[in-house]
């Protein structure tokens, strides 16, 4: 046994205690640093300065309200509710908040609720749970890589179910948590043995206000993989596009459908030397719905400020857009909705 314990001293607990302070340094020096959904889920350190200036210019309060059951939903009452994917997420930085300025009180569809927001809404239509009575609009987002996949699985049920996994389980495993497989995951993004969920390619200007990086773009990989609509789910898109709209009227509510554009969408023209064909997946929708003035592609609001040299449209580090695309879009919903929208007592 003595023999083992010494033999063990030599070559398994030097090994050991290396893989103990790689684990110790990274956790305590690298994860701190990886901000953004695209730094926490690639683990690169872009720090916190970047966030905490944009913060700066922040709205000082979130203005509009998020509900996370049906009963609560049920008794709201507002002039726009919102369903969508995680561009609907942003909280005090979202495009509700600016809508919210314009005097629109809004309610958001807590994300944990559902999966498919398109289903969702129809879903909540449907069974009564939101009229004309609750808000006069209903704002279904969808981000562009999204649209095709649910649409397609637009798959509405005849009751309402909602199983909700307790939220600790739900929620995403946090970047500073002592891992040894997230350690290994930092190398192997690094090595190339792995394929990195994030592409990082050079624009043709400085679009970001990153200091030193103003000119890269990372952008998630999944935004190439899906470069237009798939033509056999065009007739199913319809359908569901129809069913949605059908529904609303029946209900009394006016429905706009918002469509957040890629990170990569947006910059693709300015990528230099880009290998990737154009994504056409906005034009897609355009034809297949015929333009429809529900219909509300927030690349054609955004790409003007992109020409014009705006930076920070999209966040440097994030897959989402910042805080000037967010007030751009909401500007951009209440001059649509406008006409529609009243205020509840």
């Amino acid at each position: 046994m003595k023999k083992f314990l010494i033999k063990i001293s030599y070559t398994l607990l030097p090994l050991w205690l290396i893989l103990v302070a790689g684990v110790t340094y990274f956790s305590l020096n690298i994860c701190p640093l990886t901000s953004g959904d695209i730094g926490r889920l690639q683990l690169i350190p872009f720090g916190n300065d970047y966030d905490s200036t944009l913060a700066k210019n922040y709205l000082p309060e979130i203005m509009f309200t998020t509900v996370y059951d049906l009963d609560e939903l049920n008794r709201s009452q507002a002039d726009v509710i919102t369903v969508g994917t995680s561009f609907s997420e942003r909280g005090i930085d979202g495009y509700q908040n600016y809508l919210a300025q314009h005097g629109v009180k809004v309610v958001n569809c807590e994300r944990r609720l559902y999966f498919n927001p398109y289903t969702f809404a129809y879903e909540i239509m449907n069974l009564g749970i939101i009229d004309s009575t609750n808000a006069p609009v209903i704002i279904v987002e969808c981000a562009e890589r999204g649209v095709d996949e649910f649409m397609y699985r637009f798959d509405p049920k005849s009751s309402l179910q909602m199983v909700r996994a307790d939220k600790k389980k739900l929620a995403k495993k946090s970047p500073n948590q002592w891992s040894l497989a997230r350690l290994r995951d930092y190398f192997a993004y690094r090595s190339g043995f792995t394929e990195a969920p994030i592409i990082d390619m050079m624009l043709d200007g400085d679009y970001f206000s990153y200091p030193g990086d103003e000119r890269h773009l990372f952008f998630y990989a999944d935004d190439i993989k899906q470069m237009g609509i798939n033509p056999q789910h065009e007739e199913k898109m319809k359908k569901t596009w129809q069913s949605l709209v059908d529904k609303a009227a029946e209900k009394g509510i006016r429905l706009m459908f918002v469509v957040p554009v890629d990170k990569y969408d947006l910059y693709q023209d300015h990528i230099v030397d880009n290998p990737y064909p154009p994504k056409t997946v906005n034009e897609d929708i355009k034809r297949i719905f015929n333009d429809d003035s529900r219909l509300l592609i927030t690349r054609d609001c955004l790409r003007p400020l992109v020409e014009q040299g705006e930076k920070d449209v999209f966040l440097f580090n994030d897959t989402h857009w910042s805080y000037k695309a967010a007030q751009a879009v909401a500007d951009e919903i209440y001059r649509h909705l406008q006409p529609d929208l009243h205020q509840h007592p």
